[in-house]
């Protein structure tokens, strides 16, 4: 996905020679910083813990578990990546919305499920955490923060982003959308409520297009399990 942020990040209008240094410039400084700092950082972690065991997945009632990690696995899913992603930017920017990298980000987040119950879960989870997320930005950015404080607000969503979102996907979105569109703002100064509703509207439509197309092209397999599993959740 970094991939595509980079991309989102870059496709503005650039009016000059010297303003494409000055990005390229402040992403070098950027990278820099952040290699930098890790290298600085490293000893402090522990180098020596040990992976967790993989967990089995169990059989159910003549519905094995898919196995995506096959050969021919990752060319297939790369090529249903990039049609999602393609397609979703695509809609966007024929309803005329003004991100439709934001759908491409939210229809590739969606298709990292490993199966398609994790999928459809990823779908609805990044939608919501989205909605309560980018009204966070709105009230954050409708007060009219200094760049100061715009730079301490993206500083502490980002711990938060990274403190919960390996347990709860949803909780993350809460605190990634935010950050992203606070650090949009820096950069271009959109107005509050037309960012937010964009970052909504785009990651809605990226997510649905990730789930519908992540059910079309599923297998047989993928699909008796995604049943087996909401039968099993009721």
């Amino acid at each position: 996905m970094i991939f595509i942020f980079a991309a989102s990040a870059a496709i503005s209008p650039v009016d000059s020679a010297l303003a494409l240094a000055g990005r390229t410039g402040a992403t070098a400084l950027g990278v820099a910083a952040a290699w930098l700092l890790c290298l600085l950082t490293d000893r402090l972690r522990d180098l020596e813990v040990a992976p967790p065991a993989a967990t089995p997945v169990q059989a159910t009632a003549g519905a094995r578990a898919p196995k995506p990690l096959t050969p021919g696995y990752a060319p297939v899913q790369s090529a249903r990546v990039a049609l999602c992603a393609a397609l979703a930017a695509l809609l966007a920017h024929a309803a005329g919305w003004a991100h439709p990298a934001w759908a491409s980000i939210g229809a590739v987040a969606v298709l990292q499920g490993a199966h398609l119950p994790g999928t459809v879960h990823r779908g609805w989870q990044r939608t919501l955490g989205t909605v309560v997320g980018a009204g966070i930005a709105w009230a954050i950015l409708s007060s009219e923060p200094s760049f100061w404080t715009l730079l301490l607000a993206v500083a502490v969503l980002q711990v938060l982003t990274e403190a919960v979102i390996g347990f709860n996907y949803a909780l993350g979105q809460i605190f990634v959308t935010p950050m992203a569109l606070l650090m949009t703002n820096m950069a271009h100064h959109g107005e509050a409520a037309e960012m937010a509703l964009s970052r909504i509207f785009d990651t809605t439509l990226g997510a649905a297009v990730g789930i519908v197309l992540a059910l079309v092209l599923s297998s047989l397999d993928e699909r008796v399990y995604l049943a087996r599993h909401h039968g099993r959740a009721q």
